[in-house]
């Protein structure tokens, strides 16, 4: 049996994670799941989204998100290392890394991501992303991304779309890549396990409960709701209920939740209290929230965009449909709201499915024995020398 190599001391790591979208969530899990962990000593890096100070006076750094997150986090990276030596660093995602090659060559580091470029640019449209042309800057920025997964020791993706995405378009081995996705907090899984321990939970009296959890509310398809709560048939069986920080104006049936925070007890009854989630969105590569909605126990109507696909299995956890079918959208909708034992069924799928692929407790301490790993291997590294 190999014998391990026990660390001279907890391995130090700086954290580098950007701070748009739901990778605040990530942040904040990964945070709580490390401070319980006595073998890595982190470096918390998180890098803002905002242009401020004087960026906002240099044209490049204001308009273009690649290059204020790389050299913030570059500039971070450089105060840390004069302190003390890293022993790994994570970038999550490799937008933060593009002017760190030099750290990533001396220090083992793993770059986390949710999608590439490429794949981004295959959903960016409803983003106001302007997908990348064969212009000069474009090569460059395509180039600045491959040697960044190159120079990572290990590479972590979200989901098999990213994956194969790295490996296809970016000529990255294969060997190097782990699927790890963020998944839910044990909160989640907990509001499932009740659910799916009940008999004919579905079948109460009542109104059927909506949920849509959202902050971009045009681009997840927030309207195409409102617009479904106006059918006479559906508005008289539901109940829409909206997390969101949209300026939504509430209607019959229709209730607004603002400033619910993630993780949140009052997020967190949303989530117990619903029947069936829905995010029919028009652009996302794999959203946080169906792997919470899955882990609730909750089935699924959402849209066959980017990873969404690997969130749901079609027909038998929830429903997949097409962005912006607002046909499709209703029939799916009515389907499960008068088949109460289906909904049943399609929760407790999903709640397997998340067990299996969204465990955020166990995928993020892989995540965390990968980074103690590398670490390992510099301090011996280290010592030998």
């Amino acid at each position: 049996m190999k014998q391990q190599v026990r660390p001279s001391r907890a391995v130090r790591t700086a954290f580098v994670v950007e701070q748009t979208l739901g990778h605040v969530t990530h942040y904040r899990n990964l945070r709580s799941y490390a401070a319980l962990r006595t073998d890595v000593t982190p470096e918390w890096v998180p890098i803002p989204f905002a242009v401020s100070g004087r960026a906002r006076f240099v044209p490049l750094m204001r308009s273009n998100w690649s290059v204020r997150a790389s050299w913030r986090a570059r500039r971070a990276l450089d105060g840390i290392q004069a302190r003390e030596s890293l022993d790994a660093i994570v970038f999550h995602t490799q937008v933060t890394s593009l002017f760190s090659r030099t750290h990533m060559r001396q220090t083992p580091t793993i770059v986390s991501l949710d999608a590439t470029p490429i794949n981004y640019d295959s959903v960016g449209a409803a983003y106001g992303h302007r997908a990348a042309g064969n212009g000069f800057v474009d090569r460059q920025k395509f180039r600045l991304n491959q040697l960044a997964l190159q120079d990572a020791a290990q590479l972590v993706t979200w989901s098999e779309w990213t994956k194969r995405s790295v490996i296809d378009d970016y000529a990255i081995d294969g060997n190097k890549i782990r699927v790890l996705a963020p998944g839910a907090a044990p909160d989640y899984f907990a509001i499932g396990e009740r659910r799916t321990s009940e008999v004919d939970s579905s079948s109460a009296a009542g109104r059927v409960r909506l949920l849509f959890v959202g902050g971009d509310f045009q681009r997840k398809g927030g309207p195409l709701l409102l617009e479904l709560m106006r059918d006479p048939y559906l508005a008289e069986r539901c109940e829409l209920h909206l997390v969101t920080g949209a300026n939504v104006q509430e209607q019959p049936n229709v209730f607004v939740h603002r400033g619910l925070q993630a993780n949140s007890p009052e997020l967190l009854r949303q989530f117990a209290q619903a029947d069936l989630f829905i995010l029919p969105t028009y652009a996302d590569c794999l959203a946080v929230v169906l792997m919470e909605a899955t882990a609730a126990g909750l089935p699924v109507i959402t849209t066959d965009v980017g990873a969404l696909s690997e969130a749901v299995t079609p027909g038998a956890s929830g429903l997949l449909i097409e962005p912006g079918n607002a046909a499709a959208l209703r029939a799916a909708v009515a389907a499960l709201v008068d088949d109460p034992a289906r909904r049943d069924s399609m929760g407790s799928v999903g709640h397997a499915l998340a067990r299996a692929k969204f465990d955020a407790q166990r995928n993020n301490s892989a995540l965390l024995d990968l980074v103690v790993d590398l670490g390992l291997a510099q301090q011996h590294t280290r010592r030998a020398a």
